[in-house]
């Protein structure tokens, strides 16, 4: 990312670039209209040197079009196309996150895989959006036939939010769109095609079902799936999907899970998931057979916890972001002089049944504002208090003498504190502490991911509770737990190393 000084550029404020390619750039930008309102964005603007080219521009402009349809939780959207001063853009949903791309290396750098139950609910999620993209149709019903033909780990945003994002349908190629691809071109990164693709055949949805198998093989395995010392070597090995079975590099791999890789892995693509829904389908079943549960919570604190110097990068950036404006909108304008108070309105008046005296109404405004004067009022507005009967005087009861009411009063005061402690102890939660060496393990609490090395929880009910810890050439540790009402635990393990394990992946760059 290279930082460039805000510019404006027709409704928007281009704030900073986030990248640029031969033929576009993106920036992070921010529109504003009226009454304070503002969106920050991802706009992606044509570079002078192409803006003259037609048929780039044709293509620029069915990208928007197709993208533009896509409305769905698993997809970033796209908001506007646009041209400025003979430049084209597309402004699209800005996702404050990383790519799993990002995610994947940072676990590589600390020699670790990511946990299982995060990868599989990011190719879900994945596949998911994917699913409603291929299966969109138009307004007359017709199906549109979109493919998007560059599925891989950086094209899918992880936000802080805890949501998944497929991003950038810029070569997505449909059966009805103006522009055509040239045939037998290659499109995308060629360590996520699929074998058709290579030969150039003419690619329909399940070219990505065999990109989400690719990014899920990676995820599980920590290293790259086609590997070659050219270009050329790795097209060889996509034309043959020539590469070793995921359980030959992570022999712990559940062997059903490894069963849905090979299925989207599938060289003929009649043997593959038909649509990624299915794909999504058989993964989230695993899941649930084997207690692998992740939640868009869970994604969130590992986030934040990977990646907590990135996300208070971005949290500073943004404040920094907000205090720009576009010149010329309301937001940027100098302030409006004072103008005098209106008259305040009459209190509106409740029914005599429940209307407050003057003096009480005036207390509790007061209580609210604290600034409204206290002057004493006029006598002739004081509230009169009138008394319309005298009840009859109550015969009194025989008194008890003095020391069996102290008595009876210390025997209800001890029942009051009992039933009060009980009740009290049986509410209040419970908290653990769990630290592990090595200081990486991944500690999971009732199969909720809960962070690595040390985590403190709070708030949990008493009774059983299940802690798992794992770390790769580790032995699993799993141990219940019982925490007692209002008890503070702190568990100190440490995780022996396991017998026959697999090294850890090496950290090397993909090529």
């Amino acid at each position: 990312m290279s930082a460039v000084t805000p510019e404006t550029f027709g409704p928007f404020l281009l704030l900073d670039r986030i990248n640029v390619g031969g033929m576009a750039e993106v920036f992070r930008g921010k529109a504003q209209g009226v009454a304070g309102f503002e969106r920050l964005v991802a706009l992606k603007r044509i570079l002078p040197s192409v803006s003259q080219d037609p048929d780039f521009i044709e293509m620029f402009v069915d990208e928007a079009k197709i993208a533009v349809q896509l409305q769905h939780a698993n997809i970033a959207q796209t908001y506007d196309l646009g041209e400025v001063a003979g430049q084209y853009y597309i402004a699209m949903e800005y996702v404050s996150g990383v790519d799993v791309k990002t995610l994947w290396s940072r676990a590589r750098q600390r020699k670790r895989l990511l946990p299982i139950p995060m990868s599989l609910h990011i190719v879900q999620k994945m596949c998911e959006g994917l699913d409603f993209a291929h299966r969109k149709a138009d307004e007359t019903g017709r199906k549109i036939g979109l493919v998007h033909r560059d599925v891989s780990p950086h094209n899918v945003l992880c936000s802080f939010d805890g949501e998944i994002k497929v991003i950038d349908f810029g070569i997505a190629k449909v059966q009805n769109k103006v522009s055509k691809t040239q045939a037998g071109a290659l499109k995308g990164k060629f360590g996520y095609m699929s074998p058709e693709q290579v030969r150039g055949l003419e690619p329909d949805h399940r070219v990505d079902v065999f990109a989400c198998g690719i990014v899920l093989y990676e995820l599980l395995v920590g290293r790259r799936m086609f590997r070659g010392n050219s270009e050329f070597s790795i097209l060889e090995k996509v034309r043959n999907v020539d590469f070793v079975p995921p359980t030959e590099i992570n022999t712990q791999l559940d062997p059903d899970l490894a069963a849905i890789i090979m299925k989207a892995l599938a060289k003929d693509k009649e043997d593959r998931w038909e649509w990624a829904s299915d794909m999504a389908k058989a993964i989230q079943d695993h899941a649930y057979a084997t207690g692998q549960l992740f939640q868009r919570a869970d994604l969130v604190r590992y986030l934040s916890t990977h990646f907590a110097e990135e996300k208070e990068a971005e949290r500073e950036r943004l404040q920094r972001y907000r205090q720009l404006s576009v010149p010329g909108t309301q937001a940027e304008s100098s302030p409006s002089p004072p103008q005098p108070a209106a008259p305040a309105a009459p209190a509106e008046t409740a029914p005599a049944a429940f209307r407050l005296p003057e003096v009480a109404r005036e207390r509790v405004d007061a209580t609210w504002t604290q600034t409204r004067s206290r002057e004493p009022k006029p006598p002739s507005e004081a509230p009169r208090v009138t008394v319309s009967a005298l009840k009859p005087p109550v015969a009194q009861r025989p008194r008890l003498p003095i020391w069996a009411a102290m008595l009876l009063g210390a025997l209800g005061v001890v029942a009051v504190l009992g039933v009060g402690s009980a009740i009290w102890l049986g509410q209040k939660a419970s908290a653990l502490e769990v630290q592990v060496r090595p200081n990486h393990a991944d500690i999971y609490v009732d199969d909720r991911y809960l962070g690595s090395g040390e985590v403190s929880i709070e708030g949990l009910s008493q009774g059983s509770h299940i802690l798992r810890v794992e770390a790769e050439g580790r032995e699993t540790l799993v141990k219940t737990i019982e925490l007692r009402p209002g008890q503070s635990r702190v568990e100190v393990l440490e995780l022996p190393p396991a017998a026959g394990a697999p090294p850890p992946p090496k950290t090397e760059s993909p090529p």
